[in-house]
């Protein structure tokens, strides 16, 4: 982007003096969120000179590395695996309740001394 696409895209929204929006700098997270996107504020920002000539630099208010794709991959499948064991973790917990029910409506012995050892109380 061009600064003058910058200016362009400023202008366009005609912002009342009343109205003073916070710079930001949007960001991508190696994982989902909710809410609002994730942003980081911008510090400062200056037109570059000798190396940096012909360039409008923003100083964000943290510092940002390019993302490492290996590291990005490896939290969605992190965060996946988080979502399945969950899944899988509700099921067993109703699986159980059921069992629960069965157990304590047959009579034939009590919830805690099946669950409690994995049915191995010698007391059975």
């Amino acid at each position: 982007m061009k600064l003058s696409e910058l200016k362009r895209v400023v202008d366009r929204h005609n912002l009342m003096e009343r109205d003073d929006p916070e710079v930001v700098i949007a960001i991508k997270l190696p994982y989902s969120t909710v809410g609002g996107s994730p942003t980081v504020k911008v510090k400062t920002m200056w037109m570059g000179f000798d190396w940096d000539h012909g360039k409008f630099i923003i100083i964000p208010e943290e510092d940002l590395t390019p993302s490492d794709r290996d590291f990005a991959k490896q939290m969605k499948e992190m965060q996946d695996r988080a979502g399945w064991a969950d899944y899988e973790n509700r099921n067993l917990k109703a699986e159980i309740k059921q069992l629960k029910k069965k157990l304590t409506s047959k009579g034939t012995a009590s919830y805690t001394d099946v669950v409690s050892d994995g049915g191995m109380d010698p007391r059975n």
